[in-house]
């Protein structure tokens, strides 16, 4: 009975609803390690942001401008005039405009190994970057990640900054730059109590009291985790794990991944130098807080970039991994299990630093007019249903709607931060996506960075008649078949339309119906010609079958034929 209903389960998985080969890749000369989507130029689509250089060769940060339909160029279109060692960036709006900025880690100083970086900031002028950074930090240190967070709950972005180099380095304090009025102080406000050497570092309510903690990815240590509290940040960890004294953590992530509402934590254990284990591993949240031991993990060696994304609509966040030359994996979620090994990998074997996800194409964009969260004249920090968010449109808070310079947002950890509490009620008008696509960014200069274009929520393939040449009055048959890519019930219109040479469009069939999760259905069709054919229609006719979701096209399928 038990492997029977195991079958069962694995069965309604499904595949992973992504090409092992990529979509786009960018020029092969860049030493990319951060990347994010952002809608940079505010047209609506998500433009892709990097940062090159890691510890090999000084090199520009770029964005590369979405075309609309998730297509971007080869080389980007816009570059810093500066160049440094980069490590992973930042996004999130300063100065409260409307508009993305970007921080940037500088993991050395120009001088390479031995010389300090810093991390900087490039302010977003009305859709478009500047040139040159005008803010950085006045203190100087090896940085490898920083990430954006409410630190002290006042509604704006501060910036955290992950500090350490394992390789030659020592220890040194991660810190955090507070903001006031838009601004970013240049020396900061909070540090550790002790030094380390962080690679990674994100924000999230790992306990639940509804205020952002800091959590660190270490090299030569455990991780990390400094509580929040009444606004006020901790200066020695709350928590530290366990399992590994002497990892070498590359790079984290914070999820709900099995659905109890507590937010959990992932990392990745690269085995690069000495101690580390080469593990992903996910750290679960329990009644008595967050576990110090990880309850899953596997093994890939060179570990490198997590992420996490419901990728099935389940309502459960799958992990996605990188590893230098070893390429992408996708971990799907099962109700907060995840298997021994990667349900998917890619082809490209690249050498991965940043995985992160967004609707590219608009192919799955759904608007939540209203979202409404119950307030208690406390509480300040929210997440939303759904993550990464594509747009936040409106924020009201007891009935009034709330300026932009009121609250703060992660697009990708999908958390709004207020700066005054709702009393009875939070109305929050946004956008997300059933339809994320994947970006990678790769340190190898041979190989490029890479998209993943995301399946279809239902595919379409038809099977063309036998013959291609008709004459009036013979009967042209052929097939559509429709698959799902859901763990959900997908409601779909089947269609069918001619498209003759003249122009113009034959709508032949519109069926309406439903599939199961990862369900199939197939359709034959016989188009009979009339006894004459009017000149019009003579000459070579498009036939297409098509899946629709609300009324829209999401994918289709053509062949073609020959009337005479």
């Amino acid at each position: 009975m038990f492997v029977v209903a195991l079958s069962l389960l694995l069965a309604a998985q499904g595949p992973a609803p992504f090409s092992r080969t990529a979509d786009w890749e960018s020029y092969t000369s860049g030493v990319t390690t951060g990347g994010s989507f952002a809608d940079i130029n505010g047209d609506g689509h998500m433009d892709m942001v990097v940062a090159n250089g890691n510890d090999i060769s000084r090199q520009h940060v770029e964005v590369y401008y979405n075309d609309g339909a998730g297509n971007f160029p080869n080389s980007p279109q816009w570059q810093s005039a500066d160049i440094d060692y980069h490590g992973h960036l930042a996004v999130g709006d300063v100065d409260q405009d409307g508009w993305p900025d970007v921080a940037v880690s500088v993991f050395l100083g120009p001088s390479g190994f031995g010389d300090l970086g810093r991390v900087k900031l490039y302010r977003n002028l009305g859709g478009a970057l500047e040139s040159s950074p005008s803010w950085e930090s006045a203190d100087r240190f090896y940085t490898f990640g920083c990430a954006f967070g409410d630190a002290d709950g006042d509604g704006d972005l501060d910036l955290a900054v992950a500090v350490g180099e394992a390789y030659y380095g020592a220890p040194a304090k991660n810190r955090v730059y507070y903001n006031t009025a838009g601004s970013l102080e240049t020396t900061p406000s909070w540090m550790a109590s002790s030094a380390d050497h962080a690679m990674d570092v994100m924000w999230g309510d790992l306990t639940g009291n509804g205020e952002l903690d800091l959590a660190f990815v270490t090299a030569g240590r455990q991780n990390t985790v400094y509580y929040q509290s009444g606004g006020s940040l901790a200066t020695t960890p709350g928590w530290s794990s366990t399992d590994n004294g002497n990892q070498n953590g590359n790079n984290g992530a914070i999820a709900d991944v099995d659905g109890d509402g507590d937010m959990d934590l992932c990392v990745s254990d690269n085995n690069q130098l000495s101690g580390g284990q080469g593990l992903y591993k996910i750290y679960l949240q329990g009644p008595g807080g967050l576990a110090t031991n990880p309850y899953w993990s596997d093994f890939q060696g060179y570990v490198s970039a997590v992420a996490f994304a419901d990728t099935l609509l389940d309502g459960s966040p799958d992990l996605f991994g990188g590893a230098w030359w070893g390429g992408t994996f996708l971990y799907m979620n099962q109700a907060g299990a995840f298997p021994s090994s990667p349900d998917w990998d890619s082809q490209e074997n690249s050498v991965v630093e940043a995985l992160f996800l967004a609707d590219l194409d608009s192919a799955g964009l759904v608007h939540e007019p209203a979202m409404s969260f119950v307030g208690n004249s406390v509480q300040q920090l929210f997440y939303l249903p759904h993550a990464p968010i594509h747009e936040i449109q409106q924020v009201a808070v007891d009935g009034v709607v709330m300026p932009q310079s009121s609250w703060s947002m992660d697009r990708e950890a999908g958390w709004l931060s207020l700066a005054v509490a709702p009393q009875s009620l939070l109305e929050v008008d946004y956008t997300w996506s059933t339809s994320l696509d994947l970006g990678v960014t790769n340190w190898d200069s041979s190989v490029g960075n890479l998209v993943f274009l995301r399946d279809p929520l239902v595919e379409v393939s038809v099977t063309p008649p036998a013959a291609s040449v008709f004459s009036a009055g013979d009967t042209i048959s052929f097939q559509g078949h429709w698959q799902s890519t859901t763990a959900r019930t997908e409601t779909v219109t089947f269609a069918a339309a001619g498209f003759p040479a003249a122009g113009g469009m034959r709508v032949l069939s519109l069926v309406p119906g439903s599939l199961a999760p990862f369900g199939q259905q197939t359709l034959p069709f016989q188009i009979t010609l009339p006894a004459q054919l009017p000149p019009p229609f003579l000459g070579t006719t498009t036939f297409t079958v098509a899946s629709l979701v609300d009324g829209a096209p999401i994918d289709s399928s053509s062949f073609q034929v020959t009337l005479q």
